[in-house]
């Protein structure tokens, strides 16, 4: 499952890949079997380890819409976007966000329902605040499939955890609403896998060709020594804005 989030916003942030980048990797995506989600979950279902690959968007930026939709529908390729609903048409700005360059705009409904109308988008429940894991609520989980379902039509049956954290107190609500969860652990799925505890790989602006290749093959070596590294930044950095917020309030 690769995990993807905005192409062509126009920004330096890692989670923001050029267009001309996200249209080779769909050329390099032709050399392999890209199924939708719950195409993926059926074969695991059967005991099928036959290699596949999905297509995964967090958030739900415009710019989706406008430089990688026309690509995957050009290809018919399917995917899946999981949507913070709340920001849908508006700047897409939430508590405790680290992008930088200017905020991204959500989705439109009217975009939202084009791409689910095609057959190829499925859409997936990312919570209604994009919250933080200690702020991840029923009425989060909730409040999101209600406005999806009322403005397309579709209760989302897939969840992904925002900042990609688990939160064990919520498995059994989890369990109770939809078919899969994933989280931002890096790795494969293979059969036997929990549902509930979907691994993923993500992919960032600055990946060469080689780096994707990788990944798409398998090989997760170097995106765990450099998944590792990321944590390590922020965590330090995490600390370092603790240490100033105690000295402003001392």
């Amino acid at each position: 499952m690769l995990i993807y989030h905005r192409v062509g916003g126009g920004t330096t942030n890692e989670l923001d890949l050029d267009v001309e980048a996200f249209r080779r990797q769909l050329d390099m995506l032709g050399r392999h079997d890209v199924l939708s989600l719950d195409a993926a979950l059926d074969r695991l279902e059967a005991g099928d380890a036959s290699p596949s690959v999905v297509l995964t968007f967090d958030d739900g930026f415009a710019d989706v819409y406008r430089n990688a939709w026309p690509l995957l529908r050009e290809r018919r390729i399917p995917f899946t976007i999981y949507l913070a609903s709340a920001y849908m048409g508006t700047v897409m700005q939430w508590e405790g966000a680290t992008a930088k360059g200017e905020p991204g705009r959500g989705l439109s409904w009217d975009q939202v329902r084009q791409m689910v109308e095609s057959g190829l988008c499925t859409l997936g429940n990312h919570t209604h605040n994009h919250v933080r894991p200690e702020a991840l609520t029923i009425d989060e989980l909730d409040q999101c499939t209600a406005e999806v379902f009322a403005r397309t039509g579709r209760k989302p049956k897939h969840f992904t955890y925002p900042w990609g954290i688990p939160v064990p107190a919520m498995e059994e609500a989890l369990r109770e609403r939809f078919r899969s969860v994933s989280t931002g652990e890096v790795g494969r799925n293979l059969p036997g896998q929990d549902f509930m505890q979907l691994n993923r790989v993500p992919v960032r602006r600055t990946d060469p060709d080689a780096f994707f290749a990788a990944k798409l093959s398998g090989d997760l070596g170097a995106e765990r020594a450099y998944s590792a590294l990321v944590e390590f930044a922020k965590s330090g950095l995490s600390a370092v804005r603790q240490v100033r917020r105690r000295a402003s309030s001392s």
